[in-house]
């Protein structure tokens, strides 16, 4: 029994080394040296951003662990000699950036030397494939979110539901990515080191998207990685979201496909290659905001978002414009008819066009805390909201029977770092990861009761048959010939169920029993029940939850 605790206190032991060293975080380590190669013992090697540093040992050489990737300027210095400043570090998850500082003797105390630092192409210890993209390089690239930077990485493939065809993909909000040949399930998706795991609804796609600002920098890691990554079989990928520097940083971004639109609005034209534009309607916005929190110097924040609306690659509009004969002029004026139009000028059935839409809107806000340089604290939120309805040839005519995707993703992460001594330091990581989704025919009402089949499927306001003995309001209802008796005229041909106005879940072994002489299965005036509490009115079931009524803007 104790050869067993014994193993188990060194498995446990290994187990939380290898978290350590799984960190997000990256190491700047080096030798300060004069102009004669000579280690300067007691050299500091400091960053101002973080308040983070270190002291030289007797041959020069430092380290500096737990630093937040990012770019950084560091600070050598030592008395006696010239004040040195290297600009531009930049620090990279799990990796170590070697810096050799020289200080040269200042006889005289003069201005301080700026060095900008340079990435070395080749990063020392490095077993596998690992790419980095800074935030400056993300912003500038030719993409609309974080999802599409994967099919820039080589090695990667990522198969696009709309342009494909891929049955159910599109409706699901899903993307495949395929690395090397591999499945698009052996990815390792992270952010700040915890993974964004949905067992049932899939991987990366709309559900999860994150717009630019909120990134700081982005790991690729296609295969060869360190046993440290589970769950992943062809690559892992990992985002370090963004967070609040000294000053205040901001950021806007609009595109839209309605500039020709607007101008010829200016000018009173009408041009139907602009309202083609128009139908295919496309604004994005995205923003970004952070800095210190006013009064609180040691509290930064950042806060950001992107909303994207493609509301018209959907058309509502009705087209009655349709081929008609052989005449060649009835042609030509059919054709320049249907210009605008994003269906097939030839066609022959007038009516509405649903084409799909795609509206998304996800926010990040992080709270960080620099207690110390050795103790700080990040709080962030991520929110996600996707609404879109794809393309299906089945359903031109008949937009209202094609399925909704309703998805929402919030995630709440916490994080302590703490360093104790300038070689051992631990972290300590809470991410709460939820996806909510709903996908059908979203407002399919057969009792015109307002609320659409799917709520009452859900939530059943009576017994079959019987309709809701214990609620007289149900709609519609009708009176019996005696006056009194409360007929049930109307039910969901597909649930089952009468649905009225305080629909809800209904606890029916709370109800009275009654002696239901004309078997109609409803309580009317005059029969006897068992009257429990002694008030001498029959109680119906009790309420125990009611539903909310929507107004069609949102789902449950």
């Amino acid at each position: 029994m104790k050869n067993i605790l014994k193993i188990a206190s060194i498995i446990f032991f290994l187990y939380i080394i290898e978290m350590v060293y799984a960190g997000t975080d990256g190491t700047i380590r080096g030798r300060v040296t004069d102009e004669d190669s000579m280690g300067l013992p007691g050299a500091t090697v400091y960053i101002p951003e973080i308040g983070a540093g270190t002291a030289a040992d007797a041959e020069g050489n430092f380290l500096i662990l737990n630093i937040p990737v990012g770019t950084y300027d560091v600070v050598v210095q030592m008395v006696g000699y010239q004040k040195r400043t290297y600009k531009e570090i930049q620090v990279v998850m799990d990796q170590t950036v070697w810096l050799n500082p020289t200080l040269p003797v200042a006889a005289v105390e003069g201005d301080e030397v700026e060095v900008l630092g340079t990435r070395p192409l080749v990063e020392r210890g490095a077993t596998a494939k690992k790419i980095t993209v800074d935030k400056e390089a993300i912003q500038s690239l030719p993409i609309r979110d974080m999802s599409e930077l994967y099919s820039l990485q080589s090695g990667v493939v990522k198969v696009e539901s709309k342009t494909r065809g891929i049955p159910n993909q599109e409706e699901r909000g899903l993307e495949e990515v395929h690395v090397r040949g591999g499945r698009s399930g052996e990815i390792a998706y992270m952010i700040d080191g915890m993974y964004i795991r949905n067992p049932i609804f899939g991987g990366i796609g709309s559900g999860t998207r994150l717009n630019l600002f909120a990134i700081n920098e982005f790991d690729w890691q296609p295969g060869g990685f360190n046993a440290e990554y589970g769950d992943a079989m062809s690559a892992v990928s990992n985002w370090h979201t963004a967070s609040g520097g000294e000053k205040i940083e901001y950021h806007f971004e609009y595109e839209t496909s309605l500039v020709g639109a607007f101008i010829n609005s200016l000018r009173g034209k009408k041009d139907d290659n602009v309202n083609f534009d128009k139908l295919r309607g496309l604004n994005d916005y995205n923003f970004g905001i952070g800095g210190p929190v006013l009064g609180i110097p040691k509290l930064r924040f950042w806060f950001s978002g992107q909303y994207t609306s493609e509301d018209s690659y959907s058309v509502y509009e009705f087209d009655d414009k349709i081929y008609m004969g052989e005449d060649q002029d009835l042609i030509l004026d059919t054709l320049a008819a249907n210009k605008a139009s994003l269906v097939n000028p030839w066609d022959n059935v007038s009516g509405f066009r649903g084409f799909g839409f795609d509206k998304t809107y996800d926010i990040f806000t992080k709270l960080s805390y620099r207690h110390s340089g050795k103790l700080r604290f990040h709080l962030s939120y991520w929110l996600v909201a996707n609404h879109l309805q794809a393309f299906n040839v089945r359903y031109m005519y008949w937009n209202e029977g094609r399925n909704e995707l309703f998805r929402d993703t919030y995630r709440l992460n916490f994080e302590i770092n703490h360093s104790l001594t300038p070689r051992t330091f631990y972290t300590i990581r809470f991410a709460r990861f939820i996806q909510d989704q709903f996908q059908g025919v979203r407002w399919r009402d057969n009792d015109n009761d307002g609320f659409p089949n799917w709520f009452e499927w859900r939530h059943p306001a009576g017994n079959k048959d019987i309709s809701d003995p214990g609620n007289p309001y149900v709609i519609p209802y009708g009176i019996g010939e005696d006056g009194d008796t409360v007929r049930y005229t109307n039910r969901d041909d597909l649930s089952g169920w009468h649905v009225g106005a305080t629909p809800g879940m209904w606890n029916w072994e709370s109800a009275e029993n009654f002696d239901d002489s004309n078997g109609n299965g409803v309580w009317d005036a005059g029969e006897s029940f068992t009257d429990w509490d002694d008030d001498g009115i029959w109680d119906g079931p009790e309420l125990v939850k009611e539903l909310e009524h929507r107004d069609g803007s949102y789902w449950l």
